[in-house]
């Protein structure tokens, strides 16, 4: 071969390699190059911390948690509304003289009405014509507030003298008033009852009277 043709194809061939090599770099350069970073809106919606993942849509806003309704004060239950404290007027009350313990009467209140009552604290007592009411056996409180239902009673025992004559100013007394107590044990609530005392009945000012119970043993043990 002339040389002026061996120069031509080596020219060529020269030529030739420089070419792939230049795409071959544009190949590997464009599979180099990372993707610019997505800001279409499903992007933005994966982003979203309120979104699904794998939606591809954002998701919808929560709905607002409901509010619970404050909690209304404490309240006195109805039932206790409706209680009405036991008086002469929905209740029948009797005394009567006792054998034992000697010196005393017991007082017995019956519920004659046709709703519940209550007998609270111990009934206040008033012989003949006396102005202050009998002291109180405070020992006898009981547990809790003696309720009776129609038909039923309590009781309260008397002491009305001392059993060894120690009281002062003895007398017979014939009258006795019975006033009830209201909720707060300190006042009087409803009508009183008016009672004729056994024949020969002897007071003096040791005269006490217990608290309402609804177990005549527990009343006369005073």
């Amino acid at each position: 071969m002339p040389i002026a043709g061996r120069i031509t194809g080596a020219a060529l061939a020269a030529a030739a390699v420089v070419t792939i090599a230049a795409c071959q770099g544009q190949s590997v350069a464009a599979n180099q190059v990372s993707p610019a970073p997505s800001t279409s809106a499903a992007a933005k919606a994966l982003a979203s911390p309120n979104a699904t993942p794998g939606s591809g849509t954002a998701a919808h806003p929560a709905a607002p948690a409901t509010t619970p309704a404050a909690t209304p004060a404490a309240t006195r239950s109805k039932a206790a509304d409706r209680l009405v404290a036991c008086s002469a007027a929905n209740s029948k009350v009797t005394v009567n003289t006792i054998s034992r313990p000697i010196n005393h009467l017991a007082l017995t209140v019956t519920n004659t009405g046709s709703k519940l009552c209550a007998v609270y604290s111990a009934p206040a007592l008033r012989f003949d014509e006396d102005q202050a009411a009998t002291q109180v056996v405070q020992d006898s409180v009981p547990q809790s507030v003696v309720m009776l239902e129609p038909g039923q009673s309590a009781y309260a025992g008397i002491r009305i003298s001392s059993a060894d004559g120690s009281g002062g100013h003895g007398r017979t007394a014939r009258n006795l008033e019975v006033h009830f107590a209201d909720r707060s044990g300190n006042g009087s609530t409803g009508t009183p009852a008016h009672l004729a005392l056994p024949k020969g009945t002897y007071i003096d000012d040791s005269a006490a009277v217990t608290y309402w119970q609804s177990d005549l043993q527990d009343a006369i043990k005073w």
